[in-house]
């Protein structure tokens, strides 16, 4: 008996040994799967990053011009611009004070967005049927030019350089300066003059005088371009009761396309609205007069 107890003691070593053999083998299999799976998980997050800034770098700029208030509601337009042209044009903001507000302004709204990409200006025609929409958005958009430092948007394809934005006003004005100083006035002054003619392009507004009517006041504004009218609308018209309202927003229309047909205040008056017609063509008179035409 005494013999087999040392015997017993050698085999549950042994035993023991292997088992802790099998231990240490298993542990370095997890090891390794961490470390691969830890090398592994770097990869995404870097190529994430590099697809973000690839995407950020080809985006336009965008600014936002000035709310302009109408009757029926505030216009404010978004300009999108990109090697110093407009790219873009949308209203953030358009006139809904009621339903056929909105419907005027859902239809005249993307003509006008595809007039600014066309005339790359704010000197575009107002939208028919559309008058205060379409002055609205004419003010706002001007802002928005005005922030971008694009005055005179369309200069932007001469001036090719990545900050296209800032290029074109500094090129009228020294290109003149430094033509004057180098002697060739002629030429300069020539220049000079046809420089002052894009810049007169940019549209300005005047507003007449108040003309009382026996149904109440009206009031003309008209947007002047190049030393011509652009657009004419009234700001005020009577509104003493329902019948003045309608026949002043039928007649009104027809006066602000006339004035523009005829570029002065010698205009008909609107069969059926003659105290209306006759004062716009007051206010229409002295806008002229204040605008200098």
């Amino acid at each position: 008996m005494k013999r087999k107890h040392p015997l017993r003691r050698v085999m549950i070593g042994i035993a023991a040994t292997a088992t802790g053999v099998v231990l240490l083998l298993a542990l370095k299999q997890p090891g390794t799967t961490v470390a691969e799976a830890s090398a592994g998980s770097q990869v995404p997050p870097g190529g994430s990053a590099s697809a973000g800034d690839g995407a950020s770098a080809t985006g336009g700029q965008t600014v936002l011009g000035d709310a302009a208030g109408t009757q029926y509601g505030d216009v404010q337009v978004q300009l999108t611009l990109s090697g110093g042209r407009i790219t873009g044009a949308q209203a953030v903001k358009a006139p809904d004070a009621d339903a056929n507000s909105r419907q005027i302004a859902a239809g005249a709204i993307p003509k006008l967005n595809q007039a600014v990409l066309a005339a790359q200006s704010a000197d575009i025609d107002t939208v028919s049927g559309a008058s205060y929409t379409s002055k609205g958005y004419i003010t706002s958009l001007q802002s928005a030019i005005d922030k971008a430092g694009a005055a005179a948007p369309g200069a932007g394809t001469s001036g090719g350089t990545g900050s296209g934005e800032a290029a074109p006003p500094p090129a009228a004005d020294p290109g003149a300066g430094a033509d004057a100083e180098a002697g060739t006035d002629p030429g300069a002054d020539a220049d000079a003059d046809a420089d002052a003619g894009t810049g007169d392009a940019a549209p300005k507004t005047v507003l007449g005088d108040v003309a009382d009517t026996q149904y109440g006041p009206v009031q003309v504004e008209i947007t002047v371009s190049g030393g011509r009218i652009t657009a004419a609308d009234a700001v005020k018209a009577p509104n003493s009761d329902a019948n003045s309202r309608r026949i002043a927003a039928d007649a009104v229309p027809e006066l602000n396309q006339a004035a523009v047909t005829a570029q002065s205040a010698g205009i008909d008056t609107v069969s059926g609205a003659s105290y209306t017609s006759k004062g716009y063509i007051t206010s229409l008179q002295s806008a002229i007069d204040k605008a200098g035409l």
